[in-house]
């Protein structure tokens, strides 16, 4: 057993003396019998990482840690460890926390914490877009912070899971932390990298209890494994399983199935800066060439439905509803293309000489493969020769960031902090994360208002233009929304799925007849 292996020793030791002898000592009892009844038991493709800086999110959803702001179930920012928060004005704010609550080592929160772990946060990487010049302690109980900027969308960001707050004495001289130790209802027993993550009620948590005591989190990669663990009763809850499980899932005895929308996309970007799609007719014509319909019924089993936006009106009010709702029109894809000079030749559009031949990336999750394949089908009956690559995820990004290409398709969530902000990172000419290169100052003028103001009517008559200006410019092509099939026995209760994914309400649970 080494450090690299799972938590020490060491430390679970000091941890039990914090949580209790009792409680511990149920943590203690983890049997590999599957039927002990000890613990509620999760099968996930992904694995944690004890670093909410680095993948991070597993440990907020489970429980782990929480941050200064929570995110309710209508996708909009709350109160979390900070009951209030005020604007003074332009560049401060101040964020009063709750009281009595304690860290899994037994220490307080306090301000001092607080700003402790907020300044690492907000040095990283994942927060040098978020423009916080300052973080400082007013008092025990309220966290100042200054911005660079005006930024409204402070509170959201927050919320994130790279703002979880962990406890001071987690964080080593050189900002490495080896177990995430935070105020949630739940505590690291034991980690195990890659494959079993085991967890024990943390019976001082200040919101409600959890009604078990300790929870088991399975890397299960495998689809299939992780349902057939669910069918066998050796988990209770399967998360991400495929659409296509669904139906027969639904149809058998002792299993419950959630098909919540969650605010994630399936898209092409485009590169704007490089022939075919520096023209947007091109653009256009491709979006337009694409049934949706036919890849959500084909390839996703009618579960997720087919998108125009970014975001979804069904998730909230920050999409706009008047954008077109069924782009698909093969007839006017032929028209755009024949106007920007690609005639049809026998299989393949031609402009002098060369063919409208282009390469779509992607890789291998979320069913884009297939979708890629369809898109490839749909694209030819137009007159554009596609041809599909498919490669892992980082070798993906690494070449957009370094080689022109024509067009990638990718999964983006939208919402995973709550507020539109996020159009900023997809659309900016120089703050987005996508790289299609779009330039656009109208787009550009209206982010940068958006991001300033306070009132919500004016931010949300901003991002609506926005959004309408980027559907008609189309530096890419929004194909489907996103559902995250999860299912359950049915002895589990009170579970809802949380419409961002910011947290699996283990505390809501209940196992029937425990």
């Amino acid at each position: 057993m080494t450090e690299h292996d799972y938590v020490t020793m060491d430390r679970r030791t000091a941890l039990q003396a914090t949580l209790g002898t009792a409680a511990f000592a149920v943590a203690g009892c983890f049997s590999n019998d599957p039927d002990d009844g000890t613990d509620f038991r999760i099968g996930g493709r992904w694995a944690p990482n004890r670093d909410p800086l680095d993948s991070g999110d597993q440990t907020r959803r489970l429980g782990i840690t929480e941050a200064l702001v929570d995110v309710d179930y209508d996708a909009n920012p709350v109160a979390g460890l900070a009951t209030e928060w005020n604007r003074l004005d332009d560049h401060r704010w101040e964020f009063v926390l709750r009281e009595d609550v304690s860290f899994h080592d037994g220490e307080l929160l306090d301000a001092a914490a607080t700003v402790t772990s907020l300044r690492r946060t907000t040095e990283s990487a994942a927060f040098e877009d978020v423009p916080i010049e300052t973080v400082d302690a007013v008092d025990t109980t309220t966290v100042a912070i200054e911005t660079e900027t005006p930024f409204s969308p402070l509170p959201a960001h927050l919320s994130r899971n790279e703002a979880a707050i962990l406890s001071p004495d987690n964080i080593g001289s050189d900002g490495v932390i080896d177990e995430p130790i935070g105020t949630g209802p739940f505590a690291v027993d034991e980690f195990h990298p890659e494959s079993e993550l085991h967890l024990v009620r943390h019976d001082d948590y200040h919101g409600n209890l959890p009604g078990f005591e300790t929870v088991r989190y399975e890397v299960v990669d495998d689809d299939q494994t992780r349902r057939m663990k669910l069918e066998n009763g050796e988990i209770e809850m399967a998360r991400m399983l495929p659409n296509e499980t669904v139906e027969p899932l639904e149809s058998a005895d002792g299993i419950d199935v959630y098909t919540p929308e969650i605010p994630r996309i399936r898209f092409l970007t485009f590169d704007t800066r490089s022939e075919p799609f520096a023209d947007k007719r091109v653009r256009q014509a491709v979006s337009h060439a694409i049934d949706r319909e036919a890849i959500t019924e084909s390839i996703l089993a009618g579960i997720d439905d087919p998108a125009v936006g970014p975001l979804s009106p069904e998730l909230t009010e920050w999409a706009n509803p008047d954008l077109e709702t069924d782009p698909y029109d093969p007839d006017r894809a032929r028209a755009l293309l024949s106007d920007a000079g690609w005639t049809h030749g026998d299989e393949v559009r031609t402009r002098d000489g060369s063919e409208l031949a282009i390469e779509c990336l992607t890789f291998d999750a979320r069913d884009l493969p297939l979708v890629a394949e369809v898109i490839q089908d749909h694209l030819a009956t137009v007159g554009i020769d596609v041809d599909v690559t498919t490669m892992d995820y980082a070798t993906m990004v690494d070449w957009v960031e370094q080689e022109t290409f024509d067009t990638y398709l990718t999964s983006w969530g939208t919402l995973w902090y709550p507020d539109p902000d996020r159009l900023t990172e997809m659309y900016h000419s120089t703050a987005a994360s996508l790289h299609h290169g779009y330039e656009n100052d109208r787009v550009d003028t209206l982010l940068e208002a958006a991001r300033e103001l306070d009132e919500r009517d004016a931010r949300l008559e901003r991002y609506h233009e926005v959004q309408s200006i980027v559907y008609e410019e189309a530096p890419i092509a929004v194909l489907t929304n996103y559902t995250n099939v999860v299912a359950t026995t049915a002895e589990v209760s009170g579970y809802e799925p949380h419409p961002t994914e910011a947290r699996y309400g283990l505390e809501s649970i209940t196992l029937n007849g425990d």
